[in-house]
């Protein structure tokens, strides 16, 4: 099978062409800037042998092209004006899936568990699994540009479900964490860790990279078709207990900080990225996939042993 990522530069994007290149062809779609911008992972896919479609202009038409079995959108933001969330979340969302529809390709499309951050009814710190009604609005409340955009992405893939003769699935992530873990809270833990200090949040919800690889490759081979999953541990982890297994690995005692006033703070502003992560650590509810029961999920020292693997060098392809 040919499977396309579209937005493939990136933290899940790699870690699914790294799961994929083995069996199936994989091409990766991404703008010359995305390629300018993270040139380690640049790097690292070419050493995989994946094909990198550079398109500056990413339309349908150039897509179709790539004639791909499975096109998966991948593309997301965390921060920027309410247009570049919906540009991302939505706007390419609707050329990859015309493009697949011109192909009879499978769409999956990457949205978040941030799309149930606050459910109404819905007390703090319960079981959250997947919704037999696609986020009813009586239900769902959605407040902050990330919350609404990943929403209105989702609910413009279940209607055009037909159109895809019902070859579209949904993988809503938590928290990912493994290689090629470069965001800033990964380096800041890995940082804090070897100075002998963890930072707690109060978080439940995060997902191994290479299991969400899976998981999206499973929803590739139309596994989920039609339905809508979140991809999450079962067990509870918040980032500190990352910091300390990182501490133990590398002999040290470390103490935990608490770093939740610090969201809680970057939150009040207007703009802030840390609005949506804020509301989701007060609401505290813990996200279960009914589709995920038989899943083998890594545990977490593994998981560790394989982003401080990457980390220290020894791998990047």
């Amino acid at each position: 099978m040919r499977h396309v990522l579209v937005g493939g530069v990136g933290f899940v994007g790699i870690n699914l062409a790294a799961e994929l290149k083995g069996s199936h062809e994989v091409v990766v779609v991404a703008r010359r800037s995305s390629m300018k911008r993270r040139p380690g992972l640049s790097n690292d896919l070419s050493k995989m042998g994946v094909d990198v479609a550079v398109l500056d202009s990413i339309t349908p038409e150039a897509l179709s092209k790539l004639g791909g079995d499975v096109y998966y959108h991948i593309a997301g933001k965390i921060s920027g004006s309410y247009r570049e969330f919906e540009e991302a979340h939505v706007g390419l969302l609707r050329q990859v899936i015309q493009a697949a529809s011109q192909v009879s390709a499978r769409v999956v499309y990457v949205s978040s568990t941030a799309v149930a951050a606050e459910l109404r009814g819905v007390p703090r710190g319960s079981l959250v699994e997947e919704e037999d009604e696609h986020l009813n609005p009586k239900v769902f409340i959605h407040r902050t540009p990330y919350e609404v955009t990943k929403a209105e992405g989702e609910r413009l893939l279940v209607s055009e479900g037909r159109r895809l003769g019902g070859r579209w699935s949904i993988v809503r992530p938590s928290l990912v964490f493994g290689p090629w873990g470069y965001e800033a809270q990964w380096k800041i833990t890995l940082w804090a860790a070897k100075r002998g200090l963890t930072l707690r949040f109060g978080s439940r919800n995060m997902v191994y990279s290479g299991d969400l690889a899976r998981i999206l490759a499973m929803a590739g081979s139309g596994a989920f078709d039609g339905r809508w999953v979140y991809a999450n541990w079962p067990f509870d982890v918040d980032i500190s207990d990352v910091g300390q297994t990182i501490c133990r690995m590398l002999r040290k005692g470390c103490h935990a900080v608490s770093a939740r006033w610090a969201i809680r703070l970057a939150a009040a502003v207007p703009s802030s990225p840390f609005k949506m992560m804020y509301r989701m650590l007060s609401n505290n509810y813990k996200y279960s996939s009914r589709y995920l029961s038989d899943f083998k999920f890594t545990p977490l020292e593994e998981a560790v042993s394989k982003f401080m693997e990457w980390a220290s060098g020894l791998t990047h392809a």
